[in-house]
């Protein structure tokens, strides 16, 4: 696997299901064009993505840059610019949830990038894992998602590993422990600096 990758944003609406993706875009535009006031018509963004996908593989280091094309997303969702204006003005009661759903549109970047051919089937409320790609009862298989506005990589091992506390074990070790969960992966993302990962941490 080359060491850059290149995804096109549009290329979600391909990738995964539209009922997801057009909800996940304009929090996802709105994040990573956080120093411009407006999204321009053809752009891209870097992130230093860590990818591990065996459980005790080695991490492969990579930079995953994601482009997009308006025109194209536009044709998909005519209100897209109204959105990611809204969002970036605070001015919709989505304000409080832009870095959670940027997180969720990266997730799916990463899912069609690094698992080509899985499709997200549903999203769990109240109950890891975040998305599932295979709803078998007893036998789940899906993502675990988390983002982060600052912080870097401490952030980012907190969210995972925790902090040594029964209150705060760390989203790996409660993916582990989950008995109805067969095969799981933790797609972790950071604004600033612009870094995430995909791993797998079960089985």
């Amino acid at each position: 696997m080359s060491n850059c990758i290149q995804y096109a944003l549009q290329d979600l609406y391909r990738d995964q299901p539209r009922d997801y993706v057009i909800d996940a875009i304009p929090s996802l535009l709105a994040w990573i064009t956080r120093q411009s006031a407006s999204v321009q018509p053809a752009g891209a963004c870097d992130f230093a993505v860590d990818w591990r996908g065996e459980t005790a593989g080695v991490a492969l280091h990579l930079n995953l840059k994601i482009i997009w094309d308006i025109d194209r997303l536009v044709s998909e969702d005519q209100c897209l610019l109204d959105r990611v204006r809204r969002l970036k003005t605070g001015k919709t009661v989505d304000r409080e949830h832009v870095t959670e759903n940027a997180a969720y549109g990266l997730a799916f970047v990463a899912i069609s990038t690094f698992l080509p051919g899985q499709k997200v089937m549903s999203m769990r409320l109240g109950l890891p894992p975040d998305i599932l790609f295979d709803v078998t009862p007893n036998a789940l298989r899906g993502v675990e998602v988390a983002g982060r506005t600052s912080g870097g990589r401490y952030a980012l091992n907190r969210v995972q590993s925790g902090d040594g506390s029964k209150e705060n074990p760390g989203k790996e070790s409660q993916l582990r422990l989950r008995v109805d969960i067969a095969e799981a992966y933790l797609s972790l993302w950071c604004n600033t600096p612009s870094i995430g990962s995909l791993q797998k941490v079960k089985p």
